[in-house]
């Protein structure tokens, strides 16, 4: 072990890893030596442990060992040169140390070793079975706690704290007090457990450490998993370095002194200590650096000991062959339920490989590593339809067989969907079982034939193995207790997303994000089966009080003659002569409006102010923080308001409209209409919508109809706010009675500094944390500025267009940059963003006469009755209804004071923000405006569409 970890030790130091190629000889053979040198962190406490007679001399021996560790580590501080741009230029790559937190395992071992004497004295009070029932209670409740709860409730799982290290004490003193001298196997027996729980354990330390990171917009991080000291908190190689003392008792029958034992606490001291030798190994390395550093190195650490004059004598080990096999058979009793718990576990990770393409391998090795709980949250899922099975034919293999047969059909059937739609199956496509033979004939007939064999012959394989192989029978009481558990287990997902339920918690817990405005990545990033269950708790909108035929014709009369009243001031009968722009810009939102920030360098907004003076404009009301694009997408674009929908529901543009049948959007009052976004169009499954809501043309990065200017800012990846405005341009010239949505990208997330040849502004402010966030402030400034030249441009050439154009631009929300804030005390401000409505010259000229609407902050559902309003333009009934709420209602969104997560579901309920940017409350009136609102909301959405006719929605009243 000595010679091992010297060498590890330097080849870390002079990072010679870095230099091999991942899957060869030597790349293999140095990460399972860096593994067996990581195990010294877990085998030093538990040779201390083992220990049952007193140390000699052992305060001494402790003070040696902390001014030897004292005065290395000051060495090391300061006999080092500092760490320059050229030392930083020379070191390849982040290799440098073996185990983690080695320091904090050196001295640990040290106090273990001063207080040996005194803790066994106390742990000798009780015999040997009262402390192995002791120390098995403290692992089942870790265990318990960890893998149910995801709670560390002693402080084991970094592998620092003191209850760690007293364990491994106490575990080596339990083994070495234990009778086992009739537990024997073979010299070769014990060498193949040996090694198959090394190779297990390499394998174990690679997918723990496995550091792949999946962002949706940047897609993997580099993965250097490998190159990063190992975390000594593995239980399988704690389990390893007992087998392998148990071996090495076996074959060399002797002891371990006092003197080994100071060698081993003195090589965990060394591994902390790579800065000394650094600059003798790197950037180039030297085998005779290596080999003259190995020779002094391997003096001290033999001599160092010898000098201190300390000895120990060994610990003896056994091992009985006949009461292992004992407990062994009586694990394997339930053989038959961890054979099918394993079968389902290998389908799901398996499933993992089918969902990703060409990353399969290292998405189902971040899955297995990373992701676990998901895994088995899926795996229990099915698993508890094989015991509801059992409940009902008390046949254990035959129900697992039937399961297992399904949950490979869902699996393929999954694939073959996501190849058809890009989706995976979600409740909603259980109608298709009530048209068995419809859904059948879109399946090649000899697929079928061969899908049908291929369960037959499953099937027959359990049968088989049930009339053969014994599985226990239950009693009916045990299946009805079984079948009930598994109910209430699978039955607590329909609570899924409700807010303050168990199941949202636990699942908030182990990081399932649902992903509802992107299914597939969902499925990827959660199984198919646990995407599904987060989809079954998915109520559209809660039923208003009063909702009935009756009480809709009753609203649809009402507003007709609001209409009526509304119209008389009105100019044009429809917009067949005017064109409509909406355009949402991307995170757009003015830091000055923050509190106690402060900008330097210029006003990233010097346009956008001198607009905003002349034309209607103000702050808008966003349901979002850092996220939530396509809500207020839809908000604007439908008049619906996403408070109103219920928390089970945060996307509607993937949970709602592709299931519509006839959903109503604003487009749909013109003659032709147009959707620009320059990205992808699979996120919120655009495509569907668009072509839901009777969009003619959808420009976008994935096919169909292709953009025309694709130009970006230096080195950013997102296409520029220049580009997407003259490909707005592009769109109106010669066009009367069009509307175009357009959603751009520049400011989206990432803001680096590197993106910009430039970044002129700086900001402070007391809640900013760290330059790093001062910088990333700074470069979303300089977005802003590109977003602001852009836009004086644009306006420039709408205002030389012989069109009438009117623009309703808008900011979505903040960006989610401002983490030293808090929403609890900042929720408004973190919630408004900018907006205006503009007329070019032909508009106002065609329009004149219209008056504005004085509103500082207004909601995105608002804007469809302002567009109206200023283009002077006469409405239906609905634009009735909202252009009344525009006038009478405070701003409103989802709550605003509480968490910035987007896409997921909410804790529900309506805040309502006044002119004077406070919350407020509504006066009588304003509720039963609201109520209205809600009840046509929910007939349109989630309702029997009492209201779905032109007479409402789009003609107008004569």
């Amino acid at each position: 072990m000595v010679g091992l970890t010297i060498f590890i030790f330097i080849a870390s130091a002079g990072q010679l890893m870095t230099t091999q190629r991942i899957g060869s000889p030597a790349f293999l053979a140095l990460w399972f030596i860096k593994v067996v040198v990581a195990s010294l962190a877990l085998a030093v406490p538990l040779m201390i442990g083992s220990r049952q007679k007193p140390f000699r001399h052992s305060q001494w021996t402790v003070i040696c060992l902390w001014l030897i560790g004292g005065l290395s580590l000051l060495c090391s501080r300061f006999a080092t040169p500092p760490l320059t741009v050229k030392m930083v230029g020379i070191l390849k790559s982040p290799e440098q140390y073996v185990i983690q937190n080695v320091f904090i395992a050196w001295f640990m071992s040290t106090l273990l070793l001063l207080g040996h004497d005194q803790l066994q004295k106390i742990l000798h009070r009780w015999s040997s079975k009262q402390r192995g029932r002791v120390l098995a209670a403290v692992v089942a409740l870790h265990c318990l706690c960890t893998w149910i709860f995801h709670y560390d409730l002693f402080g084991f799982n970094a592998a620092t704290s003191g209850t760690w290290f007293l364990l491994l004490f106490m575990l080596g003193d339990l083994i070495a007090n234990l009778d086992l001298s009739r537990w024997q196997l073979s010299t070769k027996a014990w060498a193949f457990i040996c090694l198959i729980l090394w190779l297990a354990t390499a394998l174990a330390a690679w997918l723990k450490m496995n550091v792949i990171q999946y962002d949706p917009h940047n897609d993997f991080t580099k993965n250097l998993h490998y190159l990063y000291a190992i975390p000594p908190y593995q239980p399988i190689m704690l389990l390893t370095v007992l087998a392998t003392a148990l071996l090495f008792k076996q074959i060399h029958h002797s002891k371990v002194d006092q003197q080994h034992l100071v060698r081993l606490i003195l090589l965990l001291n060394l591994l902390a200590l790579p800065g000394l030798i650094n600059k003798f190994l790197l950037p180039t390395w030297s085998w005779l650096a290596a080999i003259v550093i190995a020779i002094v190195t391997l003096a001290v650490v033999a001599l160092l000991p010898v000098l201190i004059q300390r000895y120990a004598r060994d610990w003896s080990w056994s091992f009985n062959k006949t009461a292992w096999q004992r407990r062994f058979k009586q694990v394997v009793a339930y053989w038959p339920v961890l054979t099918t718990w394993l079968i389902l576990w290998l389908i799901t990770a398996f499933s993992f490989a089918l969902l990703w393409g060409n990353k399969r391998w290292t998405m189902v090795q971040w899955m297995v590593s990373k992701r676990d709980p998901i895994i088995l949250v899926n795996v229990w899922i099915v698993f508890a339809l094989v015991v509801i099975l059992m409940a009902i034919l008390n046949r254990w293999w035959l129900s697992s067989g039937i399961v297992i047969v399904l949950y490979l059909a869902w699996l393929v059937a999954s694939v073959l969907k996501i190849q058809a739609r890009n989706e995976p199956i979600l409740p909603s496509d259980l109608s298709a079982m009530a048209a068995p033979k419809e859904m059948l004939g879109m399946v090649n007939p000899w697929v079928m034939g061969l899908a049908l064999a291929v369960i037959v012959a499953i099937l027959l394989v359990f049968i088989f193995i049930d009339c053969r192989v014994h599985s226990p029978r239950l009693r009916p009481l045990y299946r009805v207790v079984l079948a009930a558990c598994a109910c209430i287990y699978l039955g607590g997902f329909a609570w899924a997303n409700h807010s303050q339920s168990l199941t949202f918690r636990y699942l908030q817990s182990i990081s399932d994000t649902p992903y509802f405005y992107s299914q597939l990545r969902g499925a990827r990033m959660n199984g198919t089966v646990l995407q599904f269950a987060n989809n079954v708790d998915v109520v559209a909108m809660k039923r208003p009080s009063g909702y009935s035929a009756a009480a809709m014709h009753r609203i649809q009369r009402h507003y007709q003659q609001v209409a009526q009243q509304i119209n008389q001031h009105r100019r044009f009968n429809d917009v067949s002569s005017q064109n409509l722009v909406f355009v949402l810009s991307e995170s757009y939102a003015d830091p000055r409006l923050l509190p106690n920030l402060k900008m330097t360098g210029g006003n990233p907004m010097e346009f956008y102010d001198q607009l905003a003076q002349h034309e209607q404009s103000g702050l808008m009301l966003s349901s979002g923080y850092g996220g939530g694009t396509a809500n207020m997408e839809y908000q604007s674009l439908t008049g619906f308001s996403m408070a109103n929908f219920s928390p089970t529901m945060p996307t509607p543009y993937s949970q709602l409209v592709p299931y519509q049948q006839h959903p109503f959007a604003i487009n749909q009052l013109f003659n032709s209409s147009v959707a620009v976004h320059p990205f992808s169009a699979n996120l919120y499954d655009r495509k569907t919508v668009f072509r839901k809501f009777g969009f003619q043309r959808f420009y976008h990065l994935d096919g169909g109809s292709r953009l025309t200017y694709k130009r970006h800012i230096d080195q950013s990846p997102r296409i520029s706010d220049d580009s997407a405005y003259k490909e707005t341009t592009l769109h109106l010239k010669g066009c009367h009675g069009r509307f175009i949505q357009l959603s751009t990208m520049q400011n989206h997330m990432p803001y680096q500094p590197a993106y910009y040849k430039q970044v002129k502004y700086h900001v402070n402010a007391p809640w900013i944390k760290s330059p790093e966030e001062a910088n990333t402030i700074a470069a979303y400034a300089e977005g802003l500025h590109y977003t602001d030249t852009a836009l004086k441009s644009w306006i420039a050439k709408l205002d030389q267009m012989k069109e009438p154009v009117t623009v309703v631009w808008y900011g979505d929300h903040l960006p989610g940059i401002y983490s030293g804030l808090s929403m609890g005390q900042n929720g408004v401000k973190m919630h408004e963003t900018n907006y205006f409505i503009y007329q070019n010259p032909a508009a106002k000229k065609a329009d004149s006469g219209a008056e504005q609407m004085p509103h500082k902050v207004v909601s995105p559902n608002e804007f469809p009755a302002l567009a109206f309003n200023i283009m002077n333009v006469k409405v239906s009934p609905y634009l009735a209804l909202l252009t009344q709420e525009a006038q009478e209602m405070p701003a409103m969104s989802t709550p605003i004071n509480g968490t910035a997560r987007n896409n997921a579901a909410h804790r529900g309920g309506i805040a309502f923000v006044n002119a004077e940017g406070k919350q407020t409350k509504l006066t009588k009136a304003q509720k039963h405006l609201l109520h209205d609102y809600q009840l046509v909301q929910y007939d349109l959405t989630a309702g029997h569409h009492y209201l779905q006719k032109a007479a409402f929605l789009t003609r107008v009243p004569q």
